[in-house]
Parts: C-alpha cells; structure tokens; sequence
C-alpha cells in the first residue's frame, strides 16, 4: 500500500533548506518525493502532517541502550547534590542481602566537594552496595561489597585500573576503569527475560523522544554475548533499528552470527581510556587540578596493537573511545600503521581534548568522529580547571572539526547524559562556554540524521528524505532552529514507514 506524506513542512537534509511538499512511501521505503498534486495519484492513502514538520529518523549514534533501559527504573544519582541526601536514598531502597547497584553520582556537584567512599556508604552494612560514578569509569562500593569480592588492600592494581586508597592506604572503596571489573564480575548475572523487559522499555522511551535507531554497545557486560544479544532479537522487531558495536572481549566469538534488517554487527568497540569528571581520560600532559596524575590507559600497548590486528584480520573497522589527546595519539599510531578495510572507516568516539596536530593527522585517515554535544554543558565549567584555558583550544571543537571536512555523528552517551536529541541539538547550538564551537542549526540536526548514517556506511540508504531511501521519520510540532530546539515536542516517530510513537493530544 502506497502511503503519501503532506500537508506539512519535510525537510530532505541533502541541502540545507532543501524541502519537499510530500512523500510517497511503500513497503518502508520512499519511492518518490514531489509535490502533493503531483503524487496523490499514486497514492492508496494520505497521511496528513496538518502543519507539523517533518525531518529524516532522528539516530543517536552513541548510546547503551540497555543501560538507558535500566536508569528509567534504578535510582538516577545525577540530581543528588549532596552525599548525605543520597545515601539516605540508597539506604531506602537497599533490601537486605541482595546486591544493590545505582548510577549518576557526580562529585561535581556535590557539595561535599569529593567523590563518594565506602565510609560513606558503610552505613548499610548486610547489604552490598555498587554505585556508579555518572561517567561510568568509577564507581564505589561498601565494604560488604569489596568483602564479597574478595578485595583487600594488598590486591592489586589490574592493568588498564586503579583500586583506590585513602592517605593511610586502607580501601576507600573507588575503583577506576578496569579496576571496576574486580567488584562488578561478582554481582549475579541478569537473565534474559530480565533484559528483554529492559530493552522494550529502552525502545518505546526512545521513540517518544523522536528516535527511529541508535547505535549502541551491550554485548560485553550481562553474562555470555548470546545473553543480550537474544533479548534484542525476541524484543526488536520492524520498529526500532539496532546497530551493536562489538567489544573486544566478545568480537571474535560474535563472527558467526548473521546480521538482520534491524539489528545489525558493526566495529569492534574499544576503550582506550577515562573520563575527564574521573581523572581517568589519557592526557599527555598533567591535569591542570591533579599535578603528577594523566590520566589511565585502560591497555597496555601490546595488547592495544593486538586488538587492532584482530579487527583487521576480519576486515572490520574499530569504534574507539578517546576522551584525552595522548589517548588520540596512541590509537592515530596504530590506525595508520594498520589502515582501516576499504571502504570502510574507523569511528573514534568522544575526541574532546585535540591539538592542531593531531586534527591534521586525523584529516588524512578515514574517520568517522562521534561526538556527544550533551558532554559541553555537563562538563563545563569545573573542566576549564581540569583541563588549563591553553588545552581548551583545542577541546569539544565541534565546529572546528566539521569546518575541516570531518564527518561527525551525535550521540548522547545515556545513561550517563540524556537521551534527548532535542536538547542535544541544542547544546551544539548554543554553547555559552565556548562560543566559537556552536554549529548552526542545519549542522546540529545532521550530527542525528546524515551523520549517524555516515558512522555506519549507510549514508546511502537512512539519514535524508530522498527516493530509494528508508521512510524513518520524525516529525515534531514546529521547524527546528537554535532558538526552538528546547521547545519543540515530537508529535510523531515513524520507522520503516509505519507510525511507532504518536503524541496523545
């Protein structure tokens, strides 16, 4: 049945300011676009925008979909200010014997001035208690915890982690990066009920937010590979598109399994290093507020190089976080020694603390640069102090990337920042803290629709209104500008040419 779009404001994304007066859709495909008296011949029905706006599927291009899922029901620490007002809440919720784990907590804004310990938490006691640093590269367990999972102030650091420790050197229960795996490896593994629930919850929260896909990594940290893999395959269906980054502990076991229409493979996922709220991203130089300290590098070198030979051995390209500069630098080293697979390109995800070097070496290799626009007014201001005005040339430089020719995709990194992509438009936009990175609005709404489409190799098929191209739409109640980005209401999400989410009036 052929569906005909009209009677609003489309806009295609090929060009901006490029509209088209309808759309002529069938079988979750454009088959023509034209003007409404042109196409209603061809028409079985019409579907009428009645005045609202229309753009390309809205495509978070960073996001862990079931983390999203798990942090509408756990406890969010991000609103907490202070540690005091917290544990309260966690000691409410915290049942006696069974592990409980929360996220968000963010020492800068805590008024305490520092991050959680386990003195803090030690309060509940039978109880073992996990809580993640918003960052998700620390967290802080009781004691109870750290009992359970046999840590003691003699064990050591893994590599890629730190256990840390107070002044006396006693646990003071914050475990950084890889250190997290000795705490987070003893907490009893979900099931797959329990993560198909998740995930459709995930799924239909997404979709009310004008979301048609996301790119997402979550196949390395719920028990087997084939555990969250099949909660994604018994809970997607024709209405939502998965892209899965493969982490490296898993991607060589996950070569056998067959892509599908909406839940496809993509690169092998690698972390290089940190954050920079946990002191952990890699810099080449001191932190400005922690003299002696750069960062962590979550690899040694040897097994860095091994993983990228083993992505290239299966002709496959990598998705890599790099926060700090060195961390850049090091995966720059390995990626021109050992060139992406033709036609494919290397996606590096976050790059916030660049130099004019490294952007210039990054210009000659096939990149793809995934950037989150929400990090600019979470970080900021208390990382001007972490990172010294002289770094911040060259730090969240979103317009100074696109200006270079760079393809750039926009994800949210939820649960660690709001999944909106309405409110992370907006913080591309209009950027108080550094004026000179704001991108237009045009350029903030490609970030979500070509972008996202390019990290993938799929600018060919998702990501513009144009013929042969797939019917994912959103549609929202006013044109999106800089100004009404934090105002606009998604009244329609439409994936694969059939209607997921509608507002209720």
């Amino acid at each position: 049945m052929k569906t005909l779009w009209t009677d609003g404001t489309i806009f295609t994304m090929n060009a901006e300011g490029e509209k088209e007066e309808a759309v002529l859709v069938e079988n979750g495909k454009i088959i023509q676009t034209g003007t409404k008296e042109q196409l209603s011949p061809l028409a079985d029905q019409i579907q009428s925008l009645q005045g609202a706006v229309m753009y390309p599927g809205f495509v978070d291009s960073h996001i862990h979909l079931i983390g999203h899922g798990e942090k509408l029901s756990y406890l969010d620490l991000s609103s907490f200010t202070s540690i005091q007002t917290l544990v309260a809440e966690v000691a409410k919720r915290a049942k006696e014997g069974d592990w409980y784990l929360a996220e968000g907590w963010n020492d800068n804004i805590l008024v305490e001035g520092r991050p959680l310990t386990c003195k803090d938490i030690d309060i509940i006691e039978e109880t073992p208690i996990v809580l993640k640093r918003i960052c998700r590269h620390v967290l802080v367990a009781n004691t109870k915890a750290m009992e359970l999972a046999g840590i003691t102030k003699n064990t050591p650091n893994p590599v890629g982690g730190i256990i840390g420790k107070d002044e006396d050197g006693n646990l003071n229960g914050l475990f950084y990066d890889e250190a997290q795996q000795l705490i987070t490896s003893h907490i009893p593994t979900v099931t797959t009920d329990y993560l198909q629930q998740v995930i459709q919850a995930s799924v239909a929260d997404l979709q009310a937010k004008g979301l048609t896909g996301v790119h997402t990594e979550d196949m390395a940290y719920y028990g087997p590979y084939t555990v969250p893999l099949e909660a994604y395959r018994r809970t997607i269906g024709t209405s939502f598109r998965v892209h899965l980054l493969r982490h490296h502990e898993v991607f060589e076991q996950m070569q056998g399994e067959e892509s599908v229409d909406f839940i496809e493979f993509g690169a092998m996922k690698i972390f290089i290093d940190g954050s920079l709220g946990g002191h952990t991203a890699l810099l080449s130089d001191d932190y400005s507020d922690s003299p002696g300290n750069k960062g962590v590098a979550v690899h040694d070198m040897a097994k860095l190089e091994n993983l990228v030979k083993l992505a290239r051995k299966y002709n496959e390209n990598i998705a890599v976080h790099v926060i700090g500069d060195k961390a850049v630098e090091i995966i720059l080293d390995l990626i021109e020694k050992y060139p992406a697979p033709s036609g494919k390109k290397d996606r590096l995800i976050h790059v916030n603390v660049l130099t004019e070097d490294l952007i210039d070496r990054m210009a000659k290799l096939p990149v793809v640069l995934d950037i989150q626009p929400m990090f600019v007014p979470s970080d900021f201001p208390w990382v001007i102090d972490r990172l010294g005005k002289e770094r911040l040339i060259g730090a969240y430089a979103w317009k100074t990337l696109l200006d270079k020719g760079f393809d750039c995709s926009g994800g949210s990194d939820s649960p660690i920042e709001l999944a909106d992509p309405l409110l992370g438009m907006d913080a591309a936009a209009n950027n108080a803290y550094l004026p000179n990175q704001e991108l237009s609005a045009f350029e903030a709404i490609s970030l979500f629709t070509t972008g996202s489409a390019k990290a993938i190799g799929k600018e060919d098929v998702i990501g513009k209104i144009l013929d042969g191209f797939d019917a994912d739409f959103t549609i929202v109640d006013q044109v999106l500008t800089k100004e009404s980005f934090t105002t606009s209401k998604i009244l329609q999400t439409v994936v694969n040419g059939k209607i997921v989410f509608s507002r209720k009036k």
